[in-house]
């Protein structure tokens, strides 16, 4: 009948509400119960812990490759802006010296030498930054692509599955690695070689100076994180 068949009475506990644990240890001796209950946390803890080394090994290989892809990367950025470091940044903070320092950064920045310096040097003061800011988000996305390239799984999805997860990932990228970049008082450059002050930038006709200055209000909240490289 049903009340000695297993399975019946099995699921009309279920259906009153029972859990699978009462059903299971509901008539059992308390010893029993609890010898059982050991017995059954030994391979979840060892589940857990072969769980929880797989995550930090993961993670370690993704700090690396973040470590090794950026040349900029937080502890470096924020050695230039506190000042910790032999060879400060030129600061640029006008027209003056925004002149002289073009010849070291774009040289720096650009990696078709003169003629490039000769077609940047040419142009109006905003086109000249424009031009900068374009270079450092092409140098951002490649070095993102061979980030990516470097997270285990990643080479192995399907080419267009890689291309879709960097074309609407690219952006929150690029801009918590911006963040890294600034603080309240301007933003490093050329690789940490130039700091280009937020007040200039401001002074910068629309729209470019409104859309560096919103970079600057989400870098402020962002930094307020205190995140390092291994959290980024």
């Amino acid at each position: 009948n049903r009340n000695k068949c297993q399975y019946c009475r099995f699921h009309k506990c279920l259906a009153v509400g029972m859990s699978h644990n009462a059903i299971r240890f509901g008539r059992m001796p308390q010893s029993e119960k609890l010898k059982l209950r050991a017995e059954l946390q030994i391979p979840e803890k060892e589940e857990r812990k072969m769980q929880l080394d797989d995550w930090k090994t993961l993670a370690s290989q993704i700090h690396e490759a973040y470590l090794k892809q950026f040349h900029l990367n937080k502890a470096k950025a924020r050695g230039f802006l506190t000042g910790k470091t032999d060879m400060p940044p030129f600061v640029i903070h006008d027209l003056e010296t925004l002149q002289q320092a073009q010849p070291v950064l774009v040289t720096q920045m650009l990696s078709e030498g003169r003629e490039d310096f000769a077609v940047v040097q040419g142009q109006e003061t905003e086109d000249r930054i424009f031009h900068c800011c374009q270079y450092i988000s092409v140098e951002t996305v490649t070095q993102l692509t061979e980030f990516a390239k470097a997270v285990p799984g990643f080479p192995s999805l399907d080419l267009n599955d890689q291309v879709t997860l960097l074309k609407y990932g690219v952006h929150e990228a690029f801009f918590a690695l911006l963040a890294s970049c600034m603080n309240e008082d301007g933003m490093l450059v050329a690789r940490g070689s130039g700091f280009i002050t937020r007040e200039f930038l401001k002074s910068l006709r629309k729209p470019f100076s409104d859309m560096i200055e919103s970079k600057f209000q989400f870098a402020m909240r962002f930094n307020a994180l205190e995140l390092d490289d291994s959290d980024l």
